[in-house]
């Protein structure tokens, strides 16, 4: 019999790249998969994480966020769960990997029906410090994301997060071993370097989010001389903020793309040359941030052009296949970019595609892999085949 796994995430899944990646490796595997999420439209079995409440408990959980009431915030969680539809699935699951914050009850509470199941947290951020520079995040959500960490993730079988920095700070705040999945996405190996032109076209995507700052990037091409161009592929979650972007870039080298799929972003931005990033260390997660789209661009063989974020810059300047400015100041990523060669960024896009295998998702699942292994649920040989990355 197929062993089963049930994959809960606080996201819409069919979105949410490492979620997607999840459900790949188990899918590889021979896992039978079931999800629960906010949404999701593929076509793996589906349970809605939360149902629709009444008018009066939205005005109830109104009130216990005021309050701050953490325990009975969780316990109003459970109640308008999918727990009793998870419940009662038969055969029971031998895994539960629970994405974000949010999920970690429902996963401990699924253990009393399905018994046999070990459990995985995947902590995509450092839950506790996430938003905290936002007061009223900090009064209507740390206090519980704080008592949901230190209650349950000492109930997990295992406990995995995105990067070093933020598994310190797990370890010193709750005294968990992190083991590490970097926000790596599958090897593209049919990809290389593209021609340069005769312009150096720089690329950001991602989120249209006010607290990214995306404004810095635009007014970065205020510094930056008519060699180059600048491509932004962005979500509008926020529109207002989106819409004054598109006024913000008016009169200057800045094209606005349409978004591809998540697994099609590292091959469509491999036309450009530099993949660019600016991130403010606002808040904790900011400061330690290593994000998918990091990794897209080398996957995609772009130099990189980053702030000096610790955890992004010491693989750029390990590797050698980026520009690191000394402040988050465009002005200064603009004079180091001014100062860059056509042959050096030629040089740093052959380092991206180089290393492209080193930070793919295959590393992860080496990873993956042993945590499954020591929990009994994989044989010792990996079933996986193994992947050229040679280049």
């Amino acid at each position: 019999m197929k062993k089963r796994v049930l994959i809960l995430s606080f996201s819409r899944m069919h979105s949410d790249p490492r979620v997607l990646r999840q459900i790949s490796f188990f899918e590889r595997h021979g896992f039978e998969i079931v999800l629960s999420g906010l949404e999701y439209t593929g076509e793996k079995s589906f349970y809605p994480l939360t149902k629709a409440k009444s008018p009066f408990f939205r005005a109830l959980k109104l009130g216990i966020m005021v309050a701050r009431l953490a325990r009975i915030r969780v316990k109003e969680f459970l109640r308008h769960s999918s727990l009793k539809d998870l419940s009662l699935l038969q055969p029971t699951f031998n895994l539960i990997l629970a994405n974000d914050a949010e999920t970690w009850p429902l996963a401990v509470a699924l253990r009393k029906s399905h018994p046999q199941a070990k459990v995985i947290f995947d902590a995509h951020e450092q839950y506790a410090k996430e938003f905290s520079e936002m007061l009223l995040w900090k009064w209507f959500h740390k206090r519980f994301v704080n008592f949901v960490c230190k209650k349950y993730i000492p109930m997990a079988d295992k406990f995995i997060t995105v990067c070093d920095g933020i598994a310190q700070d797990y370890a010193r705040d709750y005294g968990v071993e992190a083991h590490l999945i970097l926000n790596t996405p599958d090897y593209e190996p049919n990809l290389e370097p593209s021609i340069e032109k005769d312009r150096i076209q720089i690329v950001h995507h991602g989120i249209a989010n006010r607290s990214r700052k995306i404004e810095k990037m635009i007014r970065l091409m205020d510094h930056l001389d008519d060699r180059f161009e600048l491509k932004l592929m962005l979500i509008p979650s926020d529109p207002v903020y989106f819409l004054e972007l598109k006024e913000l870039a008016k009169g200057r080298r800045i094209e606005f793309l349409a978004p591809v799929p998540t697994q099609e972003i590292s091959s469509f931005i491999n036309r450009f040359d530099i993949g660019l990033f600016i991130l403010e260390p606002v808040n904790f997660n900011y400061a330690n941030a290593l994000p998918n789209k990091f990794f897209e661009f080398i996957q995609a063989r772009l130099a990189i052009a980053i702030g000096p974020s610790p955890e992004m810059s010491k693989i750029v300047l390990e590797e050698q296949n980026g520009i690191v400015a000394h402040s988050f100041d465009e002005k200064e990523l603009g004079e180091a970019l001014n100062a860059t060669s056509l042959e050096e960024i030629r040089e740093m896009k052959k380092i991206s595609h180089q290393i492209a295998g080193k930070y793919s998702n295959h590393q992860n699942e080496k990873v993956m892999e042993s945590l499954l292994q020591d929990l009994g649920l994989l044989n010792a040989e990996p079933s996986l085949e193994s992947i050229n990355l040679s280049n």
